[in-house]
């Protein structure tokens, strides 16, 4: 059975000039002009047309994904046009993934790369804070990796982790149907974590996590269950 097209996209609308659509109305010199610009400004130039061009790139793969029920149905449309398919599939997943996270946020002082980088689904649970972090500041993909790699160091701190350390979760879940193991009383966990939380802000990343892992061990030597002093040796 012979695959149905997709709908015409959309004309880009006649009062937008191809200028303001391609760089974008914050840009304030001629993009033909370009006799007047430092060696800077052309390297500036350059980038932002680059990042403009995969942004848009993947706002149409992924407007055109949106238009079929399934992957496969897509990708197959996908090979029936050149333009598209002569991009790798792995490239044209960084594109919708470029745009899907920054099509509605600044990418100021971030390379292309640095971009590509944080919009990875492998990173979505750090991405707002490496991005936070990156905004304005041309960092190297070497910094930015490393920021990634600090950030998700940091998530499972305070999680529960029953089979490495052999202790519960702080959180209520399922507490009326398994009893859980506590490492004290749920009230003073709750305020214990909030003063240590507190602190460790003005901490650098390492001396922070030293803090806190040092902090979890003490409370395993003092572990409650249901208000009873643990006596296992």
């Amino acid at each position: 059975m012979a695959l149905p097209k997709p709908n015409k996209l959309k004309d880009k609308p006649a009062s937008q000039s191809i200028d303001s659509y391609v760089i974008g109305d914050n840009i304030s010199y001629s993009p033909t002009d370009l006799s007047t610009l430092t060696l800077d400004d052309l390297a500036n130039r350059y980038e932002e047309i680059h990042q403009q061009s995969q942004l848009l790139k993947g706002l149409i793969l992924l407007e055109a994904r949106n238009r079929f029920p399934s992957n496969n149905e897509f990708g197959e449309w996908i090979q029936t046009v050149h333009a598209l398919s002569v991009d790798s599939q792995q490239t044209r997943t960084k594109f919708m993934n470029f745009a899907r996270y920054f099509q509605n946020k600044e990418r100021n002082g971030i390379s292309l790369t640095a971009c590509y980088e944080i919009s990875a689904p492998v990173n979505e649970d750090v991405a707002d804070k490496v991005y936070e972090y990156a905004l304005n500041r041309n960092l190297s993909v070497a910094d930015i990796k490393a920021k990634i790699k600090e950030e998700k160091k940091l998530l499972p701190i305070l999680e529960s982790n029953t089979e490495e350390h052999d202790q519960e979760s702080f959180t209520e879940t399922d507490h009326n149907t398994i009893k859980k193991e506590e490492l004290m009383p749920r009230e003073d966990v709750s305020e214990f974590v909030k003063l240590i939380l507190s602190d460790v802000q003005s901490l650098s990343q390492n001396e922070a996590v030293r803090v806190l892992k040092l902090c979890l061990k003490e409370l395993n030597k003092h572990s409650v269950v249901d208000g009873i002093a643990d006596t296992k040796p």
